[in-house]
């Protein structure tokens, strides 16, 4: 039995604790609100009122708008000259673009603050961006238009945070994802068109050549791996035709008990017929990941290896010529936090089968919404297409090429930090690209 004082000091014991678990609550609730704030650079959104008559570019941190990871042109990565330039923060996102002078390049850093350089000659220069702050947690997409740099990014209409709007070339249509999952089409200041797509909360939206629309969609909880950040994973891929009035045109649905453990597909011309085919990542809790082959409408045209056990994801990276010979290959690292294989495959019959692969290697930071950190391209002086990938331990890059032994190591190139952004690639004149690249120890280091 507790006597009266005995009572009087447990119940004020308990009084204090619940005072002390009270403010944590209330903090933590005032950490999630302060981490939801809207910069209000965004609220001027200086690129929606555009005419857009007026040709602009695009740069996306996934390189290509169909979700493939290629940069065109040739960098003789080994002999490229190198610049590297010192932030104000630690970076978390970088984009890059031709300018008429060489190529602008913004990074995102971890509080969403922007620097914006120019790089010309050698020479890199401070430029203007606009915004000058986004959310961290959105990818850019970046826009030069009329010598100008914006930034694409949500915050002005209810968009979700974890992904970015996209502009229409066509048309100037700017298109998003909202928080409740719905497309919503805007023309200028005004809401043109909206369908509720259901779409994943971080789906990157991908463009074909004619201006259709690809997400994944159908958030489902139902494979709680969270290795890109959240255990929300997508059930379906959608299709949105956009000319004229935007329609859903295709609704895939994958088989039960799977998921698509991914943000985006591949949306490529695997086997050159004209047509584009869809690669996706597929999970399933007793098996794994594999790599699967869709057509436009869904049907099942060839899938890989699971990788033999629940919770073991494949990165897909890019759909290149790769091969010996110039022949097409579907570039993925398997399990890229825990030993990291790089395997390359061909796609024959109603199978894909594994080419050759490459233990050391890895694309992904666990728990980081972003999947860009490797990126397919031809690195050095012959014709062949090789995969530029962080080592195991984040501190080199490699280029790696396939021929006929195997996976070689073409070269590895030590970095004066740990990776921490995704590797950005611009293309500019005379066939020639260069790439870009964060690290923790606060710089941006350019090979061009």
């Amino acid at each position: 039995m507790i006597g009266s004082s005995g009572k009087e000091k447990y119940i004020l014991l308990i009084i204090m604790a619940s005072i002390v678990i009270l403010a944590i609550v209330i903090n933590e609730e005032q950490e999630e609100q302060e981490d939801i704030i809207i910069p209000s650079e965004i609220l001027d959104c200086d690129y929606c009122t555009f005419n857009y008559r007026t040709p602009f570019t695009l740069a996306y941190t996934y390189v290509q708008p169909d979700g493939n990871r290629v940069v065109e042109g040739k960098l003789d990565i080994l002999n490229a000259k190198k610049i590297t330039k010192k932030l104000d923060g630690e970076p978390e996102w970088v984009v890059a673009a031709p300018s008429n002078n060489g190529s602008i390049w913004a990074v995102v850093l971890d509080d969403g603050t922007v620097d914006a350089f120019e790089l010309s000659d050698g020479v890199i220069v401070e430029r203007n961006v606009s915004p000058s702050r986004i959310h961290p947690d959105s990818p850019p997409i970046l826009m030069i238009k009329e010598g100008e740099a914006f930034l694409l990014a949500p915050g002005l209409w209810n968009e979700s945070l974890f992904t970015h709007p996209i502009v229409l070339t066509g048309s100037g249509r700017t298109v998003f994802i909202d928080s409740t999952g719905d497309l919503v089409f805007r023309v200028n200041d005004k809401e043109f068109s909206r369908l509720k797509v259901d779409a994943l909360p971080d789906a990157r939206l991908l463009v074909d050549e004619k201006e259709r629309i690809m997400l994944l969609t159908g958030p489902t909880e139902k494979y709680d791996h969270g290795i890109l950040g959240d255990n929300i994973e997508a059930s379906s891929i959608t299709i949105v035709d956009t000319i004229t009035k935007p329609n859903i045109s295709t609704v895939i649905s994958i088989p039960e008990g799977n998921v698509i453990e991914g943000i985006a597909p591949i949306w490529t011309d695997l086997d050159g017929d004209g047509s584009r085919e869809i690669i996706v990542t597929l999970s399933y809790e007793e098996e794994g990941a594999r790599l699967v082959v869709l057509d436009e409408n869904g049907n099942l045209l060839a899938e890989g290896r699971a990788a033999g056990s629940g919770y073991m994801w494949r990165h897909q990276i890019a759909v290149a010529p790769f091969g010996p010979d110039g022949e097409k290959r579907i570039a993925d690292v398997l399990t890229p936090h825990i030993g990291g294989i790089v395997e390359l495959y061909k796609w024959k019959g109603d199978e894909l089968t594994i080419t050759s692969s490459l233990s050391g290697y890895s694309s992904h930071l666990a728990g980081s919404a972003n999947l860009d950190m490797a990126i397919a391209g031809n690195f050095d002086e012959d014709e062949n297409t090789e995969l530029l990938v962080p080592l195991q331990n984040y501190e080199e890059l490699a280029v790696l090429e396939e021929n006929n032994d195997g996976i070689q190591v073409v070269d590895e190139l030590e970095l004066d930090g740990r990776v921490n952004t995704n590797t950005a690639a611009v293309s500019y004149g005379y066939d020639r690209f260069a790439i870009g690249i964060g690290t923790d120890n606060n710089t941006l280091t350019i090979w061009y």
